[in-house]
């Protein structure tokens, strides 16, 4: 019996994830406002003289800085970044607690809260990756600007790799267990 439950939650979470992403796309010109405004609002107050604005266009966040591209008077360095690839976390999020079996009214006030959560992990990663592009990219033309060490460089690149490859689909699940942690024991066979 063990087996068959969860078999059908895992089945159920697949299926869900997968809806949920297709309506996370199709949504994501109004949600990816809040992850360009506190992007843009964290690394303006860090970076006042490098960043200009971080707007979305087209699913894309067009980063514009005030750094002038040589040998083209007046042209500002801008660049593109793809938020999508940093949002996945909060479907999956939802696509577990739909799954799991706690009140309708519960399932919203998690959702809502880990929307936030994700949010916040998001700009993480945006942010450094926006970071990363101005140390590493453009052959290393505005890395001087920065004036950081070589640790400091590395740790920018590990931030932009968590922001990137970890947080999206752990934070998700330790915020479902978190929220949902009597039906995690029951789901693994601890609590009967």
């Amino acid at each position: 019996m063990h087996e068959t439950s969860l078999l059908l939650f895992i089945v159920k979470v697949v299926v869900l994830f997968l809806l949920l992403l297709l309506l996370y796309y199709w949504a994501s010109p109004y949600l990816l406002l809040f992850l360009a405004k506190g992007t843009e609002s964290v690394l303006i107050e860090l970076y006042p003289g490098f960043i200009e604005s971080i707007t979305l266009k087209n699913y894309q966040f067009e980063v514009v800085t005030f750094f002038e591209i040589a040998n083209i008077k007046g042209a500002q360095l801008a660049f593109d970044i793809n938020p999508l690839k940093y949002t996945y976390g909060f479907p999956l999020f939802v696509a577990l607690t739909i799954a799991s079996n706690s009140r309708w009214m519960d399932k919203l006030w998690y959702s809502l809260i880990a929307f936030f959560i994700t949010l916040l992990f998001q700009i993480w990663g945006v942010g450094f990756d926006t970071i990363r592009h101005l140390l590493f990219e453009f052959n290393g033309a505005y890395a001087a600007y920065f004036d950081y060490a070589d640790f400091t460089k590395n740790a920018i690149s590990l931030a932009s790799q968590l922001g990137f490859l970890i947080f999206p689909s752990l934070i998700p699940v330790i915020l479902w267990g978190y929220f949902e942690n009597q039906y995690v024991l029951t789901l693994v066979g601890v609590k009967k």
